[in-house]
């Protein structure tokens, strides 16, 4: 019987002026007991001692230039990648074996689970569950429900669905989940596969008023509801206004839709359909 060889694995880290983190990301990926993997580390010119780091390591495949953000730097690293399996590193924990075992028990083109989240100075350490179940519905209208850092999708799907949008600064991730979903299956599992840093700097976290409203328009780009429970919890958090609301909008989405079978039904009938 002939051996089948095991996957190569691409990850990629796209970094500007993170040198007091990237040596515990390089040190994540080299401590893989997976085989063969490969780090693709992109960085945007950094002027802290980012290059001095990567300079140490023989086995990184890397390039230290300007670049127009980090969508435009995460396409240039797959696109600079040879492996049959995608992931990308923005933490320092990732487990490599376990999201190949996912993508190959189940025949998805995207796997997904917890992270562990931290301070900036890893205390107070807690787990955030990612969505318990992916379907396109929940993700468009509720909102992203899967963490990056615990991400794992293959070369085929991100080619078909075509490469990271670098005209979004926050929301590149829920874009591609999403265009990657609707064509390829979506498979959760419970456990924990990375670690996410939260501190002042972090995008999520310093630049929000921007990140909502890129959020919204990703979702509306794919088909989300124009009420939706992601825009109610954005303006109105989750008590009881935002549940009356959210009952509200389902009502009138339900009565829509209504109107519109009825509006098929005597059409196929004026046409003779029956």
């Amino acid at each position: 019987m002939v051996a089948v060889s095991a996957p190569l694995v691409s990850v990629v880290t796209p970094s500007l002026n993170q040198g007091r983190y990237l040596r515990e990301a390089i040190e994540s990926v080299r401590a893989q007991t997976y085989s063969p993997i490969e780090h693709v580390v992109v960085d945007g010119g950094s002027t802290d001692e980012t290059l001095d780091i990567l300079s140490e390591y023989d086995h990184l495949r890397w390039v230290s230039e300007p670049d127009r953000g980090q969508s435009h730097a995460l396409n240039k690293g797959f696109a600079r990648a040879a492996g049959e399996i995608f992931g990308w590193l923005n933490a320092d924990d990732l487990a490599v074996a376990e999201g190949v075992r996912a993508l190959t028990e189940s025949g998805a083109g995207l796997v997904y689970a917890d992270v562990t989240r931290v301070n900036d100075d890893r205390i107070d350490p807690r787990r955030i569950r990612s969505r318990p179940r992916w379907d396109l519905w929940t993700e468009l209208n509720e909102g992203n429900g899967v963490y990056s850092p615990s991400v794992f999708f293959t070369r085929e799907a991100f080619e078909a669905a075509g490469c990271i949008d670098e005209s979004l600064h926050f929301s590149m991730d829920y874009d591609l989940w999403l265009r990657i979903g609707k064509r390829f299956g979506v498979q959760r599992v419970d456990a924990v596969w990375s670690m996410q840093r939260y501190h002042d700097a972090s995008k999520t976290i310093s630049r929000m008023d921007a990140f909502w409203p890129e959020r919204l328009a990703v979702s509306r780009r794919h088909g989300g509801r124009l009420v939706s429970p992601l825009l109610i919890r954005r303006y109105a958090g989750a008590g009881r206004l935002a549940h009356l609301l959210n009952s509200a909008a389902a009502a009138m989405y339900m009565a829509k839709e209504r109107r519109f079978r009825t509006l098929m039904a005597r059409l196929r009938a004026a046409l003779g359909g029956g």
